[in-house]
C-alpha cells in the first residue's frame, strides 16, 4: 500500500476540448504534488493540470466534515439547515469550499472553509459573502468527498491504476 501523502488527484481539464468536455482528473502515485501534477502532465501533453489534492488532505477533509455534520465542530451554517432527528446533518448539506485569495498571488496556498449549505451554489455564495476576497474554485460536499476518498484508498492498495513516478516504492 502507498502512503496517503502519495496518491494524489491531479484535476484539470484537457486544452483543445470545449469547456463542456474540457474537466478531467488522473490519479498518481507521485513523492510530492508538484511532482504529481508535472507527471500527468509530461504524459498527457495536452492536460492542463489546475489543481492537485492527495489522499491524506482527502481523509482530513472527510473526517473534519464528519465532526461538522455529528455537530462536534461548528462551521458557517446556511439559515435553514437543521440536524436531522438523528442529530446529524445530512452529508449532502456539509461542503468543502476551497479558493484563493484576490488580494494574494495566486500561487499561494488555497484557502479552504467548510459550510454547511442546501447546494453547492449556495455554500459558494454563503462563503463569498462572508469572505469578499475569496475567489470560490471548487465546492463540494461530503457524499461525494466520501466517494473520491474510497477511489483514491482503492488506488494506495494498487486496485485502481495510476501513473506512477518512477522510484516511488510502496
Amino acid at each position: 500500500m502507498y502512503d496517503d501523502g502519495r496518491v494524489f488527484l491531479v484535476a484539470g481539464y484537457w486544452a483543445k476540448l470545449k469547456k463542456a468536455f474540457s474537466a478531467a482528473s488522473v490519479y498518481v502515485i507521485a513523492d510530492t504534488a508538484t511532482v504529481a501534477s508535472s507527471l500527468a502532465k509530461r504524459c498527457m501533453p495536452q492536460f492542463q493540470p489546475a489543481g492537485v489534492m492527495s489522499l491524506a488532505e482527502v481523509r482530513r477533509y472527510v473526517n473534519y466534515m464528519n465532526r461538522i455534520a455529528a455537530g462536534d465542530e461548528a462551521c458557517l451554517m446556511q439559515e435553514g439547515v437543521a440536524f436531522g432527528d438523528d442529530g446529524r446533518l445530512p452529508a449532502e448539506r456539509v461542503f468543502v469550499v476551497v479558493g484563493f485569495s484576490k488580494t494574494h498571488a495566486p500561487d499561494r496556498n488555497p484557502v479552504v472553509n467548510f459550510v454547511a449549505a442546501r447546494s453547492e451554489a449556495e455554500a459558494a455564495v454563503l462563503q463569498q459573502g462572508a469572505m469578499p476576497s475569496l475567489s470560490v474554485s471548487g465546492v463540494v460536499d461530503l457524499a461525494r468527498l466520501t466517494e473520491l476518498l474510497y477511489r483514491m484508498e482503492r488506488v494506495a492498495t494498487g486496485e485502481v491504476p495510476a501513473l506512477k513516478e518512477h522510484g516511488v516504492i510502496r
